[in-house]
């Protein structure tokens, strides 16, 4: 919960408020939206692939889902309970048979999808008296000493005793949040994904600037939207129930703003010669995203936990700035070694050999 309440762990005085509110503006669920986005594009890529060869383009995404669907359940319960793989896998294959309606219909669908989280949190705020509000959000929002003592004594002790913890978040991430949110969610970015794919928008570029334009004046749309949640926040001074309910709002619509501007700027890089090797680089690590998804959690869990550092909780937000850069580092250099003698990272070349043997 310190993830969203950041009066925990680290809070927020001096520069601790800074990097949270640098955080909170420019990367809160921005990323994710981004990789929901592109899931949906490499989805119809992989489709198109495989009917090109006169495949039958259900068995194989089907067989692709149940690996990704495996090793997220692994990821989940014996790394890291905040697993995405599993409702990306149960999603896709939600997508998956509703990829050729006509844009219309996916527009239509995406945006009742996106707005159904909203509409929950609303009827919870609005319909909940401010005693109900308070006895259903507060416990959550506030954890007892007791409750945050116990994670975090099971996180920093050994592997075997962190399992049932992990365990416990890794359920609720599957069931009632994902029913809650993720599924809707992410399966609205993945459709969006099919029709950004469907109107060619990573390779059209219609201008030189058109994608400069389009993603600078969508950054600042989602910057006012998150920046008037995050004065709303201190405004009422981080109360649970309203930043569980209404609150969360802001972060949710912007990221789709501020995700949309980050891949229409990088699309407009990727046209120019600035930093290129930078952008080889980068090129890279999409090559291994699987195997770097899963390469961050072991690297960041051997940081945190105490089968090796044992520093969970003990970070403030600078230090934890301290552990990306790192976990950045490592992710650059090792794709680009792998890559110089290999055309895949390794859970890449299983993934493939499973879907196609």
């Amino acid at each position: 919960m310190a993830y969203l309440n950041p009066n925990l762990g680290p809070g927020i005085e001096g520069y601790n408020a800074w990097i949270h509110g640098f955080s909170y503006l420019f990367a809160d669920m921005r990323f994710m939206s981004i990789f929901s986005i592109l899931f949906g594009v490499g989805m119809m890529i992989f489709v198109s692939n495989v009917e090109n060869r006169g495949l039958k383009a259900a068995k194989f995404h089907y067989r692709r889902m149940l690996f990704l669907g495996i090793i997220g359940l692994l990821h989940a319960y014996l790394i890291w309970m905040g697993d995405i793989l599993v409702p990306y896998a149960i999603c896709a294959c939600f997508v998956f048979l509703i990829r050729k309606w006509s844009s219309r219909t996916l527009i239509f669908l995406a945006t009742i999808f996106f707005f159904v989280p909203l509409v929950l949190n609303l009827m919870l705020w609005f319909g909940l008296s401010p005693e109900e509000l308070f006895r259903t959000f507060d416990p959550v929002w506030n954890p007892s000493i007791a409750e945050q003592t116990q994670e975090i004594l099971a996180y920093r002790g050994p592997y075997l005793g962190q399992l049932e913890v992990r365990a416990e978040g890794a359920q609720a991430m599957q069931t009632y949040l994902f029913i809650g949110e993720g599924f809707w969610r992410y399966s609205s970015m993945m459709i969006l994904g099919i029709l950004l794919y469907r109107w060619s928008w990573f390779s059209d570029y219609k201008s030189k600037t058109w994608h400069l334009r389009f993603g600078l004046i969508i950054l600042f749309s989602g910057l006012f939207i998150a920046g008037t949640g995050l004065f709303q926040s201190y405004k009422v001074d981080w109360y649970g129930p309203w930043a569980l309910t209404i609150g969360h709002q802001y972060t949710y619509v912007s990221s789709l703003f501020i995700a949309l501007a980050y891949i229409s700027l990088f699309i407009y890089w990727s046209q120019t010669n600035i930093l290129s090797g930078v952008q080889d680089r980068l090129q890279e690590v999409g090559r291994m995203a699987f195997t770097n998804y899963i390469l961050s959690s072991i690297i960041c869990t051997l940081i945190c936990y105490g089968h090796g550092f044992g520093l969970f909780g003990k970070l403030d937000r600078l230090e934890q700035w301290l552990v990306v850069l790192l976990v950045w580092v490592l992710i650059l250099l090792g794709s680009h070694l792998i890559l110089k003698k290999h055309k895949q990272g390794p859970l890449e070349f299983i993934w493939r050999r499973w879907t196609y043997h």
